[in-house]
């Protein structure tokens, strides 16, 4: 029925997804849903002749500022779990909001430094089949109209 799946993977810590989207069992759902997608899909089958994933999963991983270790977490979690037989997309487009400007942590975008530490971490510990972004990927072209609004 699905052919690819692209679940988002947020936060591992319980206490980061009470704080940022009051879903404090965001982490055991996420890992469930993708077992159930990974169950549904396995491992990728990618067309030889275009490059492109014909089936299989996607997880993207939005870097957070300040949650670089964090991030390396969720990617350890993942790569224990799946190793290289899910595809993985490592995100730097995180943008702050003006509702965020007081906001410690938020109200900045993740700094070259530490979205570099996470893909190279991400390299270290063996995953290969991972998109990364290059530059300034943190811009309002990323942020989607909520009620007619950017």
């Amino acid at each position: 029925l699905i052919d690819i799946y692209l679940p988002d993977f947020k936060y591992l810590n319980p206490q980061t997804a009470k704080e940022y989207s009051n879903a404090p069992d965001y982490p055991e759902t996420a890992k469930a849903a993708l077992a159930e997608a990974f169950r549904q899909c396995g491992t990728p089958t990618i067309n030889p002749e275009t490059g492109l994933m014909m089936r299989g999963v996607q997880v993207r991983h939005l870097v957070l500022p300040g949650h670089a270790q964090e991030s390396r977490q969720i990617l350890w979690n993942l790569y224990q779990t799946y190793g290289n037989r899910i595809g993985y997309s490592i995100m730097n487009q995180y943008t702050p909001m003006p509702q965020m400007k007081s906001h410690p942590l938020l109200s900045r975008k993740v700094t070259q430094q530490e979205y570099d530490n996470v893909v190279r971490y991400a390299k270290q510990i063996g995953i290969e089949n991972a998109y990364t972004q290059e530059g300034e990927a943190a811009c309002n072209s990323f942020i989607p109209e909520f009620f007619g609004q950017p």
